[in-house]
């Protein structure tokens, strides 16, 4: 019997700077923004609310999270609305959007293609870890953190 290898099929999106890995699963739905409410005195990363599917939900910027300027949001903006209940059993925020840069696309890769890229460590809050596959330079997202960001926020 032929061993057959695990594959991961994960989600790459594309930010101003990097580009950010996270499972398949997760996306609920990549949409441009509409019906947005600003945030006032919030962290620069909290950028305010979207509306999606009848809820209003957290819209991020890793950028800013990462201490970096954000690009302005407008109705072209693309996001990718995340589910972020399940992994934590906190179900205080379903969901979080977070603006991309550039155009998502999918992607399966064997455990064994990944591997840890410790030379690019930093402490970004919404960075799991730093990886590269093929080569090529991914961080995986940290829906976790991202959750305790937002409900610290919220607890204000």
């Amino acid at each position: 019997m032929e061993n057959e290898k695990q594959t991961i099929k994960c989600v790459i999106l594309t930010m101003h700077k990097e580009n950010i890995i996270l499972p398949d699963a997760n996306v609920a739905e990549i949409v441009s923004v509409k019906n947005m409410r600003l945030a006032e005195n919030k962290p620069a990363w909290f950028l305010g609310e979207i509306q999606w599917n009848g809820n209003f939900v957290p819209l991020l910027s890793f950028e800013a999270a990462g201490g970096e300027t954000t690009i302005a949001v407008n109705l072209n903006t693309q996001v990718c609305v995340i589910h972020s209940s399940g992994s934590n059993g906190n179900n205080d925020v379903p969901f979080i959007a977070l603006v991309m840069s550039g155009v998502p696309h999918t992607s399966c890769f064997s455990r064994e293609l990944i591997k840890t890229d410790d030379d690019n460590i930093d402490d970004h809050p919404m960075i799991a870890q730093r990886v590269r596959i093929n080569g090529a330079r991914l961080n995986i997202l940290d829906i976790d953190a991202m959750v305790a960001m937002v409900n610290e926020v919220n607890a204000v």
